[in-house]
């Protein structure tokens, strides 16, 4: 029998960088990002992920440059930032989706065969609504005006941003962030930092509320700044 694999990559998403200049025109505000998921084939069935893809264009001089180059340092960490807050779509995993819901219809024939007892019914409903609204709260836990980040790159080594939440509203998180920074944190070099090192443009950043909350609680991209005497 002969089988028919390969590669295939599908849109995920395209996001905006205002806060980034392009580094061949110097204009800011018109650069942006696309993520592409790579993923496996059978038959041209998407099997599995094999990984992503990002794609920086200018709008302005129509610069295009991807992340399998090394990219400039100015878009590294925002392009990082996309690409891993970017979702894969579950039509990348649909061969292992069918297997699996093929394992699953026969789980459930058996459990409604002759002499199977069904599933007791789940706990008052009440509790599940209150843990789900705890589950939505947690997506502004610890987020305050003034609170300070260190974002690291993983790209850059030893590099590192500096965040302030300047202002929140019910849905958004806005922030500026300074340039790449590598000496060691300090109470005064922070602050001079968030003055002094925040490119034009970086002072007016923000994110929904719960793609901070993922930045910070989840991936970890962000970490709250924590100053060792």
């Amino acid at each position: 029998m002969i089988f028919l694999f390969g590669t295939g990559t599908s849109r995920l998403l395209t996001f905006p960088l205002p806060t980034v200049a392009c580094t061949y025109c110097g204009v800011q505000g018109k650069l942006s990002v696309t993520v592409f998921s790579r993923y496996f084939s059978v038959f041209w069935i998407p099997v599995f992920p094999i990984g992503k893809v990002s794609v920086t264009v200018c709008e302005h001089c129509k610069q295009t440059l991807t992340s399998k180059e090394p990219l400039p340092e100015t878009y590294r960490l925002p392009v990082q930032t996309v690409q891993q807050q970017a979702s894969t779509p579950l039509t990348n995993y649909a061969l292992l989706l069918l297997l699996g819901a093929g394992i699953v219809l026969v789980f459930v024939l058996t459990q409604l065969a002759p002499g199977k007892k069904r599933a007791a019914a789940p706990e008052n409903p009440a509790t599940a609504a209150s843990l789900a609204t705890q589950d939505n709260d947690a997506n502004d836990a610890d987020v305050t005006p003034g609170a300070r980040y260190k974002m690291k790159s993983t790209a850059a080594g030893s590099a590192y941003a500096l965040m302030e939440v300047t202002r929140l509203t019910n849905d958004t998180v806005f922030y500026k962030v300074t340039s790449m920074l590598r000496s060691k944190p300090t109470a005064a070099s922070v602050t001079a930092a968030l003055r002094d090192s925040v490119p034009p443009g970086s002072e007016k950043g923000r994110y929904p509320r719960k793609m901070w909350h993922f930045l910070v609680q989840g991936q970890g991209m962000f970490r709250p700044l924590i100053l060792s005497e």
